[in-house]
């Protein structure tokens, strides 16, 4: 393999995890936008993947972030104590 393809490869890799990366890290709301700037190209915005990722994302949108679960398990009790077993 030559070594402009090998760099061309690396490259690609590199851009493709950096893209993934930024995704799994940006708010839902920032993949919205990010959907919906993308979904301005008609041939983009028909596809199965892209109309899939979308609604997983607004799925997404509506589940509770990890403060909120937080608080709701302090309500049902936490998780670090034992039930049945006294308080120290």
């Amino acid at each position: 393999m030559s070594v402009l393809l090998q760099q061309l490869l690396v490259g690609v890799l590199v851009l493709a995890c950096a893209i993934y990366s930024a995704w799994r890290l940006a708010s839902v709301r920032l993949r919205l936008r990010a959907l919906d700037a993308l979904s301005a190209a008609p041939l983009l915005s028909r596809t199965g993947w892209f109309v899939r990722l979308r609604e997983r994302t607004l799925g997404a949108g509506a589940l509770a972030c990890g403060g909120c679960a937080g608080g709701a398990r302090r309500a049902a009790g936490s998780p670090n104590q034992t039930p049945g077993v006294p308080r120290r």
